[in-house]
């Protein structure tokens, strides 16, 4: 009795659900993909959400926000929208509640859409 030849490539004997190593590896990676591109999408509207209710913190522009020292000309402004001296400038360093994750996010789902590709016969 011969072994059963792929029916996705039909060049390679078949062993896993009728298909070849090469073929079972492509199915179960573009159904990985599908996975987590479906979730990431899933989660965009609640990120968005949290990303547009962005905390103030420092009110007083003149003095850093952390450790409200007097900053003078030198100050620089975080994305939290507060103004830090030259100390705790970094969002490390000031406890930023700003989600640099869920900004990055946003922005790349809104600069590279979901492209697919058309189906075609193969020869």
């Amino acid at each position: 009795m011969e072994a059963p030849i792929c029916r996705n490539c039909k060049i390679f004997f078949g062993c896993q659900d009728g298909l070849c190593s090469k073929c079972f590896k492509e199915t179960n990676t573009k159904q990985v993909v599908v996975k987590e591109v479906s979730n990431i999408i899933s989660c965009i509207p609640k990120i968005v959400e949290e990303v547009k209710q962005i905390p103030q913190i420092g009110q007083n522009p003149d003095k850093c926000a952390f450790c409200y020292k007097r900053l003078g000309p030198l100050s620089f402004k975080c994305r939290c929208f507060s103004s830090f001296c030259t100390k705790h400038r970094h969002p490390e360093e000031h406890h930023c509640p700003y989600d640099y994750k869920a900004a990055g996010i946003k922005k790349i789902s809104e600069e590279n859409p979901l492209v697919q590709a058309p189906k075609f016969n193969k020869l």
